[in-house]
């Protein structure tokens, strides 16, 4: 290596010498790029909220509550708009934490348009699936078979379908086994904590109740049906801390009219998107501040899929699990049951959570947990346990408009005066089933596609063969996924000699998500350009 020196003695550096080390670290940054981790850019909504794609994030002067939406209808109305197409247009827009009975504000494209902002940028993981099997709930980027030309077809969803297995969605979950299983034996495919954890989905949180009520009423009229927790005794103090004063029993009822438990996302608010399933798998929580432990009990009860399930705690060290059918009276034997020993902590401070989630009854205190009960129903028993005035039958010919009948919860208090911070509600993913759309059923070799989407008919559940994958968007309502894509493009065909529809073949992934390395930038200064990364959303993808 050739080096010079100047007239004061030092050492220098030739071109040489520079052009060679560039070359080194650009040809080590291709192959760490291309081998071993690269960046991808979120575009669309199709896993929102937990990835964003192009968004508006709205923060709500009711409220104070912030959310992203999706920013596509109005860029796209902003562009109709500039070009004389359509005229300008005006965006009613809802705080998810009042609910969608009227809209907070009202704003026009070119007013939104402005705080747009673009999707999440993510590092991809691309070593791991050469030498490791994919596993069930990753988030996976891959090659969309059905249109696989260019960087922009590069897809990101949630990893669903293994080889080798029959799936069949059912009430939003999945129901999966070997291939050869019998519809009515396919399992519940339940996901682990920390990935649950990740993708509850906020309904409500008592730490954005409406600054002024009176002032909805008036707004609204008979629209504001008041908060969705409702129960006598209860006081919310400016803290927002929510205190009951005595020890005789009392309750808290949720009002489905005031704030519906459904699969409805804040993110589509502007898409059209019609109906909304009822959600019964939720997670209800809250900061607890127990005046006497020892003598302080609660109990939630969940009715829904035509059970009611309770969870009891009670300060003298029991948790209760139990399932029942919901005309059952409380002298009648449960048809499952567990119990548990507990601690509560001594001081009657402790954070508790209720989870109902892919049939499965959880209790945590102080985020470890304390008492579960599973039940293993298979996805006919739940479809039929979830009809509302409707028979298995009926549902078989028409799986998309026949809804589960929502869910009813009460909470019960008693033995002790008590204050809650940080109430909360949340629900889980819920993959609801679609229907293939007319101009995508015939296939390019002429054979039709299914009326329904993949692994949505209880009559034909998606199969998967050896090397192939089935993936599903977070945001379900508003994502393009296996369930109805159609054959694949000729080259993909070509490529990995598969021509099934609807599946994923192990050579078109590319990688598993691995963290949100650039949140979408926010501006340094009010109407400012959004340049500043939003660090405080740094995170790890589940």
């Amino acid at each position: 290596m050739t080096s010079t020196t100047d007239s004061a003695g030092h050492a220098g550096t030739s071109v040489i010498d520079t052009l060679q080390s560039l070359i080194v670290a650009f040809v080590l940054a291709m192959t760490f790029r291309g081998f071993f981790v690269e960046g991808f850019v979120i575009p669309t909504g199709s896993m929102a909220p937990t990835l964003m794609g192009a968004h508006v994030r709205y923060r709500s002067a009711d409220t104070a509550y912030e959310f992203p939406i999706d920013a596509g209808p109005v860029v796209d109305s902003a562009r109709a708009a500039a070009a004389g197409i359509a005229p300008p247009r005006m965006w009613r827009i809802f705080d998810p934490m009042l609910g969608f009975n009227g809209p907070v504000a009202n704003e026009t494209s070119a007013e939104l348009l402005p705080q747009t902002r673009m999707g999440d940028r993510v590092l991809v993981l691309k070593f791991l699936y050469p030498f490791s099997e994919p596993s069930r709930w990753d988030v996976v980027v891959f090659k969309n078979p059905t249109d696989p030309v260019g960087d922009t077809q590069n897809y990101i969803k949630r990893l669903v379908g293994l080889p080798d297995e029959r799936l069949l969605l059912a009430d939003g979950d999945v129901f999966a086994a070997p291939l050869g299983t019998a519809t009515a034996d396919l399992a519940i495919q339940r996901k682990p904590e920390y990935i649950q954890r990740a993708v509850w989905q906020p309904v409500y949180d008592s730490d954005f109740i409406p600054v002024n009520a009176s002032k909805l009423e008036q707004e609204w009229r008979s629209a504001y049906p008041g908060p969705p927790w409702q129960g006598s005794g209860w006081d919310v103090r400016g803290d927002r801390t929510w205190r009951c004063e005595r020890a005789s029993p009392t309750a808290l009822e949720w009002n489905w009219q005031a704030l519906p438990i459904d699969d409805r996302v804040a993110y589509n608010m502007f898409r059209p998107i019609q109906p909304f399933y009822p959600v019964s798998d939720v997670r209800v929580a809250a900061a607890m501040e127990l005046d006497d432990p020892n003598a302080f009990s609660t109990s939630l009860e969940l009715v829904a899929r035509s059970h009611r399930f309770t969870f009891e705690i009670s300060g003298a060290g029991t948790a209760r699990l139990e399932i029942r059918h919901a005309e059952s009276d409380r002298a009648s034997a449960p048809i499952k049951a567990a119990s548990a020993e507990i601690d509560l902590p001594a001081s009657g401070v402790f954070d508790l959570e209720f989870w109902h989630v892919d049939q499965a009854m959880l209790v945590f205190i102080d985020g470890d947990e304390v008492a579960r009960l599973e039940y293993e129903w298979g996805p006919i028993e739940r479809i039929e346990s979830a009809l509302f005035g409707r028979t298995l039958a009926q549902y078989e010919r028409d799986p998309i408009t026949a809804m589960p009948a929502p869910p009813e919860l009460r909470w019960n208090f008693e033995g002790s005066a008590l204050a809650m911070r940080r109430v909360q509600l949340d629900r889980d993913l819920y993959y609801r089933p679609m229907r293939m759309q007319p101009g995508e059923r015939p296939g390019p070799d002429g054979e039709p596609l299914p009326e329904f989407g993949f692994g949505c008919d209880p009559r034909s559940p998606a199969e998967l063969s050896s090397d192939q994958f089935l993936m599903l968007g977070d945001n379900s309502a508003a994502s393009r996924d296996s369930r109805v894509w159609g054959h694949p493009h000729p080259l993909s065909a070509l490529r990995t000699r598969e021509s099934d529809p609807f599946v994923v073949p192990r050579s078109l992934l590319l990688g598993k998500a691995w963290c949100v390395y650039f949140p979408a930038p926010v501006p340094y200064k009010a109407g400012g350009p959004a340049v500043v990364p939003d660090f405080g959303r740094l995170r790890f993808i589940r």
